[in-house]
């Protein structure tokens, strides 16, 4: 796996190296390409594939694990905690029988500052042998997926546009995509989000736990729920009546087109 995180990077930069300087040689009709041009670029395209790929053999793991390791009922039972850049990080150790009805106590394959409540049974997935488990329970580990997904789609985006443009080829889909993700999705997100905690907020204030915070404080919190509840519903307004009118430009401009014709 370490082989693979190094060398699939390195061979992806070499080939996106290559075409770059193929489509630069042919422009400028004989006159020599500097190759220290391309230092720059190959350091970043070294580090982004380097980031997604080693994104894609993270997750492989559990991924074939889920479709080919036998499956088991565990039980959570304790932790088993280390120290990772000055936090403390723990790792849920789980408690099953195996299909020898043997009674085996392994750690989960990841650690995490919040880790799965002791006590809670999970799906897991081990063969004879493997030093850990790997939790199958998907719903235990909702935010692990989440941030993994975003970025293996942000850097699957910039893989995309990096070999269309050395290929030569059209890449403004990729703008495309990359603006309505923002658009559609970002924003009205982290607007949802920040209206969330600052209700919550302001809930927690009202009944009485939260006797500490200052009054200057609840009034910033209700202020920007006050101006962020009608901001959202504006930018659903204004992204949904804005698609309604760009199709109905469209369909007026083909009948256009028709009774010119």
């Amino acid at each position: 796996m370490g082989k693979f995180i190094l060398l699939t990077p390195l061979i992806f930069t070499v080939f996106i190296l290559f075409m770059n300087y193929r489509r630069k040689k042919s422009r400028q009709d004989g006159v020599p390409v500097s190759l220290a041009s391309f230092i720059y670029p190959g350091l970043v395209v070294f580090a982004v594939s380097s980031l997604f790929f080693g994104l894609v053999s993270f997750i492989s793991y559990p991924v074939i694990s889920f479709f080919s390791s036998p499956r088991y009922e565990a039980r959570v039972v304790e932790y088993d905690s280390s120290q990772s850049y000055g936090d403390e990080t723990k790792k849920a150790v789980v408690e099953f029988r195996d299909q020898k009805n043997q009674l085996i106590k392994k750690p989960l394959n990841y650690g995490s500052s919040h880790p799965v409540e002791i006590g809670r049974i999970i799906t897991i997935g081990y063969e004879d042998g493997d030093h850990s488990v790997t939790n199958l329970s998907f719903g235990t580990q909702k935010l692990i997926i989440f941030i993994i997904s975003l970025f293996l789609f942000l850097l699957g985006l910039a893989m995309a546009w990096i070999i269309l443009y050395s290929l030569g080829q059209d890449y403004s889909i990729i703008f495309r995509i990359g603006i309505g993700f923002v658009m559609y999705l970002v924003f009205p997100a982290a607007m949802l989000f920040f209206i969330g905690v600052m209700s919550w907020v302001i809930w927690e204030y009202f009944q009485g736990r939260r006797n500490d915070m200052p009054i200057w404080a609840l009034g910033i919190c209700s202020l920007f729920v006050t101006i962020l509840i009608p901001a959202f519903f504006g930018y659903l307004k204004m992204l949904f009546t804005k698609e309604k009118t760009i199709r109905k430009k469209s369909r007026f401009s083909t009948f256009k087109n028709r009774m010119r014709k």
